[in-house]
């Protein structure tokens, strides 16, 4: 087995919990996340680390331009408000695994995450290029997909007088 890693941050609007409260919910990552073809929650507890949700995600990436379907679990784990771990199993014998913490600041909340990728060593540098690519533009739309909901959610009810 063969491990990388990377390291993504971003600045966004809002307390941090907002924005690992977004982060843990998978299915919000439609249309942000370049793969992601549908995220759903298949069960919920808690254990040591803390409160978790399991979840089924179909992904459509390609290979050489050729689209294909993978089906995966992942689980994400809210170990505190501001600190949240997901453990992906992409394919037999390959892990992501995130750690994403968010942090305030004078300019909003800073969130990080570190992913480390283990995959036999043919895989590995495939799996890691793609989830970068598709976490790097995940975090690039992260601030304007939160903008967006939170002017939504402040918007008058249509037809309110």
């Amino acid at each position: 087995m063969a491990i990388r890693s990377f390291e993504l941050s971003t600045l966004v609007p809002g307390v941090p919990e907002r924005a690992v409260d977004f982060l843990a919910k998978l299915d919000g990552h439609r249309g942000m996340h370049p793969y992601l073809h549908s995220a759903d929650v298949v069960a919920r507890g808690e254990d040591g680390r803390g409160v978790w949700a399991d979840w089924v995600i179909v992904e459509r990436p390609t290979v050489w331009g050729i689209p294909y379907s993978i089906r995966f679990p992942a689980r994400m784990t809210r170990v505190s408000p501001t600190l949240l771990i997901g453990d992906v199993r992409a394919a037999p014998g390959c892990t992501l695994t995130t750690t994403t913490s968010a942090t305030p600041t004078e300019a909003g909340t800073l969130v990080s995450e570190v992913t480390e990728v283990t995959a036999p060593a043919p895989l590995v540098g495939y799996m890691t290029r793609h989830a970068r690519l598709a976490h790097t533009r995940t975090y690039g739309l992260l601030a304007g997909e939160l903008n967006r909901l939170d002017a939504a959610a402040s918007a008058p009810e249509e037809g309110a007088a």
